[in-house]
């Protein structure tokens, strides 16, 4: 999961330097879906400076060093991305490699790529551009594969590469490329990761999700739908194509209860706001709890929690302090000590906790690594009971398409039943919000959701390496 932004300043000089303070603005407004480096590229239709370094969205960059960017990085269009890696088998140390927009030439001419999503079985595409000589940098790099597929073709025209290579990518992507004076978006067939296109007087946008456009003052026009290529010139939209008539809608559902900003319009135009207070309403009918207090586990918790508080009479507190510079706990790298980052992310505040019955509220339980950690900092703030709710069904399939549960050997609801994880976080009860209450929270019919990690149905074939 990443966050990808393409910006065209359509209505200014060439070579003027516009788009780079906006990339930088905007960028931090997608900065959640990724916390693991960034990246930008700008270019004025003949040079391209891209910059990319570990880290949060504009981590590191003072004031002196913004000043010499924005010197270095003219152009009037460009690309920012937030990097979130999904690949198992990549680490910190391999993790420069995957910083992106990707950079290449095609045809002798410089093209971007910012990418988002996952796409597996990648050998014998691997092997198709090593034969028409790409040499590879990454043995892991589902990325470097799309881009080395585009710049070893044949093809000249950027559009025809792209209704080539496309339909060769299995998985689940969302692509925006920087190429001449164009950016170019591209969903995949099923529309499972997020794509949006936006505008004011003076720019285009493209974005993972809408609240970026917010910045600019520009209006959301619409999702890029699936199996479609947005071309933006330097005079705004020039086309839409479809690289594929074998379409549907199944849209991630776990966009909805985790990773986009509350204020982001998604699958229908509704915003992740309108699920998370939706399904505290429902949560509230299917398991109330008899509790004195209801407490957010900061961050994707809060929503839920106040519709869950509100429609059950029971006050809100914020029991929890989250420290202003902790990182979703979710999203860090492999191997991380999930569980000492949640003593230094978040600190129970005993003057609310002491003696009281409280009901945690957590987004979503995958892997069973904090949850025991939080239930325990509660006990030691002197609470006499902890009660958990979970407001998605219990993940127990692996996510093939972009979110960082690739086993089922890691999720704790595929190996233990909902009382064995209630034993073991050390709650006095659990419950998890049924995969009916999830839907209807959506206001759209099954058949537009990616359901696949809660039921096991998987709108592309699950991959074979």
């Amino acid at each position: 999961m990443c966050g990808v932004l393409g910006i065209s300043c359509s209505n200014c000089h060439r070579g003027k330097q516009q788009v780079f303070p906006k990339l930088m603005t905007c960028g931090n407004d997608i900065s959640h879906r990724g916390e693991q480096a960034w990246g930008i590229v700008t270019s004025d239709g003949e040079n391209m400076v891209c910059h990319r370094q570990e880290g949060r969205f504009g981590e590191g960059i003072t004031e002196r060093k913004a000043e010499q960017l924005s010197r270095k990085m003219q152009g009037h269009v460009g690309l920012a991305h937030t990097l979130y890696s999904t690949i198992g088998k990549s680490g910190q140390k391999k993790q420069p490699r995957s910083i992106q927009p990707a950079v290449a030439e095609f045809h002798g001419k410089p093209f971007a790529l910012d990418y988002n999503g996952n796409v597996y079985d990648l050998s014998r595409l691997r092997k198709k551009a090593m034969a028409a000589g790409w040499r590879f940098k990454s043995k892991f790099s589902d990325t470097e594969v799309i881009v080395a597929l585009i710049a070893t073709s044949k093809q000249t025209d950027i559009i025809e590469v792209l209704k080539e290579v496309l339909p060769q990518l299995k998985g689940a992507f969302a692509l925006v490329i920087l190429y001449e004076n164009k950016i170019i978006g591209a969903r995949d067939s099923c529309s499972i990761r997020p794509l949006c296109v936006g505008y004011n007087d003076n720019d285009f946008v493209l974005s993972s999700e809408s609240c970026a456009f917010y910045p600019l003052g520009a209006k959301f026009i619409r999702e890029v739908r699936p199996g479609e290529i947005i071309v933006i010139g330097e005079k705004g939209i020039e086309k839409y194509i479809k690289w594929t008539d074998k379409t549907c809608c199944r849209f991630c559902i776990f966009e909805l209860i985790y990773f986009a900003r509350p204020d982001s319009r998604l699958c229908g135009g509704r915003t992740a706001y309108y699920y998370r207070n939706k399904a505290g309403l429902i949560m509230a009918k299917e398991s109330p709890v008899d509790a004195d207090l209801i407490i957010s586990v900061p961050g994707g918790g809060d929503l839920f929690a106040d519709a869950y508080a509100s429609e059950l009479g029971i006050p809100l507190r914020q029991g929890l302090f989250k420290n202003r510079l902790g990182i979703r706990t979710f999203m860090t790298p492999r191997g991380t000590d999930r569980k000492a980052l949640q003593r230094i992310k978040l600190h129970p505040l005993e003057e609310v906790i002491w003696g009281k019955r409280i009901c945690l509220v957590e987004d979503s339980l995958v892997r069973l690594k904090v949850l025991p950690e939080t239930v325990l900092m509660c006990y030691e703030a002197g609470a006499r009971e902890v009660h958990v709710r979970v407001f998605s069904a219990p993940i127990c399939y692996p996510c093939y398409y972009g979110v960082d549960m690739a086993t089922k050997a890691e999720l704790a609801a595929a190996n233990f039943s909902t009382e064995q994880i209630r034993e073991q976080a050390g709650a006095d009860s659990l419950a998890y919000l049924s995969l009916a209450g999830m839907i209807r929270a959506t206001g759209l019919p099954s058949e537009m959701l990616c359901l696949a990690c809660f039921n096991g149905d998987y709108p592309v074939e699950p991959p074979t390496e």
